[in-house]
């Protein structure tokens, strides 16, 4: 059997043999890029998108959409990155706002069901909105149970929808019944919108809202 040669001295291999440390393990745990992420923007199912420019319902802070996911990441005038859930705030751009409005006048032509409440529009521009389950398209075929949630959802899909236009006025019909829609509405306007939104009160079967 040949003897075998061990090299002790590796200096004669010196500019011979290049070795690249974890080459392999490089190429698998590359990482992605911002600017690659950034050439495919995400679009969420409600038709958000990243580039949006948005206002938290809660606040006057406005900002960009700048990531979508369970959460929505906005960055705000300032710079700073908060994450938000997706019924906090409303898209503020006006061609987003013209193709949502688009959309819903289309899903009223297309669905008997279609879950938007009648809204009457006055010459100044206020609304009047009932919230009457039997005056919501596709209202009476809600279950009992779920009519409130029904009704609260048409609320705050009608106040989203407006919350751009400082000082208008709308007015939701809530009757007065057993005042639990009522008291619903007013508590979300206490606790939610209040840095938004004021109300007032005469009639007790309608509760008055202006857009601040």
């Amino acid at each position: 059997m040949a003897k075998k040669t061990i090299i002790s001295d590796f200096s004669a291999l010196k500019g011979k043999v290049s070795f690249s440390e974890r080459s392999s393990d490089a190429k698998m745990s590359r990482k992605v890029t911002p600017a690659e992420v950034s050439q495919k923007p995400k679009v969420s199912d409600d038709g958000l998108k990243v580039g949006q420019s948005v206002v938290l319902m809660d606040s006057d802070l406005r900002g960009t959409i700048v990531g979508l996911g369970k959460k929505v990441r906005i960055e705000l005038e300032d710079g700073l990155i908060i994450e938000s859930s997706y019924g906090e705030f409303a898209v503020t751009d006006k061609a987003e706002i013209a193709s949502l409005k688009e959309t819903n006048v289309k899903a009223k032509k297309t669905s008997s069901a279609s879950k938007q409440a009648k809204a009457a529009v006055n010459s100044d521009g206020s609304l009047i909105v009932d919230l009457h389950i039997e005056a919501i398209p596709g209202g009476t075929s809600v279950p009992k149970g779920q009519q409130l949630q029904f009704q609260m959802d048409i609320f705050r899909k009608v106040i989203r929808e407006n919350i751009c236009h400082r000082g208008r006025k709308i007015t939701f019909i809530h009757g007065i019944g057993d005042g639990i829609l009522k008291a619903a509405i007013r508590k979300e306007l206490d606790e939610v919108l209040a840095l938004r939104c004021s109300y007032s009160v005469g009639d007790p079967a309608v509760t008055v809202v202006s857009i601040k």
